[in-house]
């Protein structure tokens, strides 16, 4: 394996990690929204898995390996304060962040160098459009809300 295949390495023992911080808590403590924040830990559970998908699957001309309801539940600006009807299921949210890096593995192992069907700029500007950018950048963004589980957990937990 190359040092750029490397990458799935680290998807897959990050993702290890956060799924890690959530095993064990009750369905109540991660649908427990802390005061002055919108969303719970469930929501970035999911929200993790939503952004995985669209840059690894999405952007790569892939099709997506998430329900259709995950886009409406953890889309960037999406909140359980807003969600109506049937609500994602914790479970079922770990089952499918758990079987994610292994499909990146399997689908894009030796295509890290290819374009991405469009260039992806983020929030605050950054540009990119290889494969193997977005995944690294998934990391840093699998990271940030690693750390927002870990303080909610805490805060819930005391």
């Amino acid at each position: 394996m190359s040092t750029n295949e490397a990458i799935f390495d680290q998807i897959e023992f990050i993702r290890s990690q956060t799924l890690k911080m959530v095993q064990g808590l009750t369905e109540e403590e991660v649908r427990t929204i802390p005061d002055g924040f919108r969303n719970h830990i469930l929501w970035n559970l999911g929200h993790i898995a939503f952004v995985q998908d669209r840059f690894a699957f999405l952007l790569a001309g892939l099709p997506s390996g998430l329900p259709e309801q995950y886009r409406e539940w953890f889309a960037n600006g999406t909140s359980p304060l807003e969600w109506t009807g049937q609500e994602p299921d914790f479970a079922e949210v770990c089952r499918i962040a758990g079987e994610q890096p292994s499909e990146i593995r399997r689908l894009l192992s030796g295509r890290l160098n290819e374009p991405t069907v469009q260039p992806f700029t983020t929030s605050s500007g950054f540009t990119m459009d290889r494969i193997g950018s977005l995944l690294s950048f998934s990391l840093y963004h699998e990271g940030m809300h690693f750390g927002i589980i870990k303080q909610f957990k805490k805060t819930i937990q005391g």
